[in-house]
């Protein structure tokens, strides 16, 4: 299996999963933000993700996907989704 490609926002790794599945934080840190891409809408012809759901989680795969989500939010698209949840790993993470 050969691993997603990574690209950083604001230092931290932002990779796709699936199709509609991002991860957004370092793997060493205890809080990451998982974005879900719950639809997508036709601009000047690309399409953008709108609206996406947010979830602040608790990075531990021992814990039930329930058990690890601390704060859930929804955004209007992938930038403002990104903005939230850099500002809540801030504050969880503490850098």
């Amino acid at each position: 299996m050969s691993l997603p490609q990574v690209f950083k926002y604001r230092g931290r790794e932002v990779y796709k999963i699936r199709n509609n599945l991002i991860h957004y934080g370092n793997s060493d840190d205890k809080f990451i933000a998982v974005f879900v891409i719950l639809g997508t809408e036709d601009y000047k012809g690309y399409k953008i993700s709108s609206p996406v759901s947010v979830e602040l989680q608790i990075n531990n795969p021992k814990l039930t996907v329930r058990e690890r989500v601390v704060k859930k939010a929804e955004a209007d698209n992938l930038y403002k989704a990104l903005e939230l949840a850099h500002v809540w790993l801030v504050q969880a993470n503490g850098k």
